[in-house]
């Protein structure tokens, strides 16, 4: 029978083993917060996915504010005003509600109506002064949903312009309207990225690393906290 011998475990490779064990446990941690950031950045990225100005439609003849509605005079000199695909594209289906009244004058600036969805609201402002003429009939009629097509059917009020050579070089037309639509969309691409990282936790930067374009109504099934901080960048 051969004697009984004692090994000290730290005087064999059981120690090595030991920091192994200690590595993983210390690693594990550091794993998971890595992978529910990837999760996290690949569900921003999905949300600035595929929206590009190709898709937009931006027609010619018509002038276009920053506070993304559009204008159309007629050859009456009342013109129609209602919101730009890029607003259309961004929200989803909405329902307009007009908070002016034929044969009421406002400023340009004024809330002349709510954009809603799903409690979600947004302030539209009008992009002149004058005198409103009329609510669009096809809005009425559909409890305030905007039709598919914002730039014939989906004219929100009319209205008779009352600065309107004073108020014009605030608009963009043409190419320019094309360009300008351009850069809101980097800007949009920009601010739902730093939106969505801070509510995650995460930087922006490591979004930003990846790319990628918008997909459609990026702001549909958001919060409405987020929906405030966009009414603040990009319609006031």
């Amino acid at each position: 029978m051969e004697p009984y011998t004692y090994s000290n475990l730290f005087d064999t490779k059981g120690i090595e083993y030991i920091i192994v064990i200690f590595f993983l446990l210390l690693l594990i941690p550091f794993w998971i917060i890595a992978n529910r950031k990837g999760s996290v950045v690949k569900q921003i990225q999905e949300t600035v996915g595929v929206l590009t100005a190709g898709v937009l439609r931006i027609p010619q003849g018509l002038f276009y504010s920053k506070n993304h509605t559009w204008l159309y005079i007629e050859k009456t000199g009342q013109a129609k005003v209602g919101i730009d695909d890029f607003l259309y594209q961004v929200l989803g289906d909405i329902k307009v509600r007009s908070l002016k009244s034929p044969g009421e004058k406002v400023r340009k600036g004024d809330d002349v109506a709510i954009i809603e969805q799903d409690g979600k609201q947004l302030i539209l402002h009008s992009p002149v002064s004058g005198e409103i003429l009329e609510i669009s009939s096809a809005i009425i009629e559909n409890n305030g949903i905007l039709p598919s097509d914002p730039y014939n059917e989906g004219w929100i009020f009319s209205i008779k312009p009352a600065n309107w050579k004073r108020e014009m070089p605030g608009f963009y037309f043409a190419e320019e309207a094309t360009r300008w639509i351009t850069t809101e969309l980097q800007r949009m691409k920009d601010f739902l990225s730093v939106a969505l990282a801070k509510r995650a936790g995460i930087s922006a930067s490591v979004v930003f690393q990846e790319g990628g374009e918008m997909q459609s109504n990026p702001l549909s099934g958001l919060e409405p906290e987020i929906w405030k901080e966009f009414q603040h960048e990009f319609l006031d």
